[in-house]
């Protein structure tokens, strides 16, 4: 990962700003530098760890969206999907009330267990 790189880079940093340093110096910022590196880490985990929850809401979406706009019986609607943690909230508007019904099917048989769909659909 791009932490990796960057730890490369600090190592060779502080091994080209130590020459001619004191082996303190040296010790001392290599040791900043690990330092350094670590915070990076744990911060670039972090940052990882709190997306998540974004990047598991949009392919949730994506997913159903996807499925939905692939269903011949489908076409012709305008159905946005609005994801959440829990599921996908289904808007627009369709046809005919066997419309609403199967994309809120397609929707549900789309998503993992657990997650629910809200079907806002308006027949029109």
């Amino acid at each position: 990962m791009w932490f990796k790189r960057f730890a490369a880079a600090a190592v060779c940093i502080v091994a080209v700003v130590g020459a001619g340093c004191s082996e303190k110096t040296v010790d001392s910022a290599q040791q900043d530098a690990q330092h350094n590196i670590a915070v990076v880490d744990q911060q670039a985990k972090k940052l990882a760890a709190d997306a998540k929850p974004q990047v598991d809401k949009l392919g949730l979406g994506a997913r159903v969206t996807a499925a939905i706009t692939s269903n011949a019986k489908l076409n012709g609607t305008h159905i946005r999907v609005d994801a959440s943690t829990n599921g996908v909230r289904l808007k627009g508007t369709v046809k005919s009330a066997e419309q609403k019904e199967l994309a809120g099917r397609v929707a549900q048989d789309t998503l993992p267990a657990g997650k629910t769909v809200e079907n806002e659909l308006t027949v029109g």
